[in-house]
C-alpha cells in the first residue's frame, strides 16, 4: 500500500490491537464501527475512480501517457486491497462477517 495510507492506518491498527487485547467497550465499538464505515466509503470512492476517471483517462490517452496512468491504477488497486484488509480486520474485531469478497491475500 502507499506509504501515506499506511501512516494513516496506524491509529486504526492500534485501536484494533487494544480491542483484541482487552475487548471492546461501547465507545470502542462505536469508534471502530465509524472507522469501518468511513473506510468502506473510501473503498467505494476508489472503485468509482477506477471505473470512472482513470478508465476514461486510459481510453482517451495516447500510448505515451498510458505508462503514467498504469502507475495510478496500481496505486489505486493497492490502496483498495489494503483498505479491504483493514475493513476485514475491523469486522473480525467487531464480531461481524466479511463483505463476501475473496480474502486470499492472507494465505
Amino acid at each position: 500500500a502507499p506509504p501515506e495510507l499506511l501512516a494513516e492506518m496506524f491509529e486504526i491498527q492500534e485501536a484494533l490491537e487494544e480491542a483484541k487485547a482487552g475487548g471492546l467497550d461501547a465507545a470502542g465499538r462505536e469508534a471502530l464501527t465509524a472507522q469501518q464505515e468511513a473506510l468502506g466509503a473510501r473503498v467505494r470512492e476508489i472503485e468509482s475512480g477506477l471505473a470512472g476517471t482513470l478508465s476514461d483517462a486510459w481510453d482517451a490517452a495516447p500510448a505515451g501517457e498510458r505508462a503514467r496512468l498504469l502507475v495510478e491504477f496500481k496505486k489505486a488497486l493497492a490502496a483498495r486491497a489494503y483498505l479491504r484488509t483493514v475493513i476485514d480486520d475491523l469486522s473480525a474485531a467487531l464480531g461481524g462477517s466479511q463483505d463476501g469478497h475473496v480474502a486470499n491475500r492472507r494465505h
